[in-house]
């Protein structure tokens, strides 16, 4: 597991910077600059849940199956409860 963080051009698809979880404001910066002249940027940094779960022992296969399984449920979460209704952590969007 990779504690590092990651600046991505979209485009190509490749690592143009990457650094440590304490120095993720140099990775923001440098970002911005790539941005500024025009690329397309993707920041990946390890979240809490995958840093954690890292820690425990598991797998690149196993923190990309949680990942997955994350992203399942926002988007369930959005498909059941959508912009109109809302729920207690998400209330509706004001039009």
């Amino acid at each position: 597991m990779s504690n590092l963080v990651r600046v991505i051009d979209n485009l190509s698809g490749s690592t143009l910077m990457e650094t440590t979880m304490d120095k993720i404001q140099d990775a923001y910066s440098f970002a911005a600059m790539m941005e500024e002249e025009g690329l397309d940027i993707e920041i990946i940094a390890p979240g809490l849940s995958e840093t954690l779960i890292g820690s425990l022992g598991a797998t690149h296969e196993e923190i990309a199956e949680h990942k997955k399984s994350l992203d399942e449920e926002i988007t369930s979460h959005n498909d059941e409860f959508g912009d109109d209704f809302g729920c207690a952590i998400c209330p509706p969007k004001k039009s």
